[in-house]
């Protein structure tokens, strides 16, 4: 049965690596907020849109939208995709950013995943990964504040269906865990 997952978190926490590989088990499509053919624009487009928190916000939700879209179409077309990152978090952002919007009266003319997955981590451990990396993002930033990550993670808890814990698991043990969490078996068993 194909389904349209998404992975929320913080930055740090392995959605991405996750996405990939869940993907690869459950053998489908994996996809990104944004996507490939908006990657290179984004930063030009941030910067144009200057301080105005709203129109930032909108702009990913745009993207939400198409990404989801194109999403909904593979899922329909009998193939699984698995999402970083997609609705939640661009309103859990927007919200630490101080956009007060009234997104949820948007959200019924948007595709819906089938299930949304947020992925905890032990905050030290999403620490160090984050230094891991080099240089942080502007995001990773924000999350270090716990005001900033409070918010996010508040309102990607009361947006996710469910919630798995990926502290001590390594990449293959976190892909069981959120199939085991989702109630979805790989491809072919």
């Amino acid at each position: 049965m194909a389904r349209f997952i998404v992975i929320e978190s913080l930055d740090g926490v392995g959605k991405t690596t996750l996405t990939r590989n869940l993907a690869a088990a459950l053998g489908g499509i994996a996809m990104s907020m944004p996507g490939p053919a908006i990657k290179p624009l984004r930063e030009p487009i941030q910067a144009a849109l200057g301080d105005a928190r709203i129109a930032h916000a909108l702009f990913y939700l745009a993207v939400a939208a198409a990404e989801g879209t194109r999403a909904r179409a593979a899922t329909d077309a009998g193939r699984s995709v698995v999402m970083d990152r997609f609705l939640a978090s661009t309103i859990a952002y927007a919200r630490a950013r101080g956009v007060d919007a009234d997104f949820d009266a948007l959200l019924p003319a948007l595709p819906r995943p089938d299930v949304s997955v947020l992925l905890t981590l032990d905050e030290d451990e999403r620490i160090r990964r984050l230094g891991a990396r080099g240089e942080m993002s502007l995001a990773d930033i924000q999350s270090l504040d716990p005001t900033f990550r409070g918010v996010v993670m508040a309102e990607l808890g009361g947006r996710c269906d469910l919630q798995v814990d990926v502290t001590g698991a390594d990449e293959e043990e976190a892909v069981r865990r959120v199939i085991g969490a989702i109630g979805c078996l790989p491809a072919g068993q």
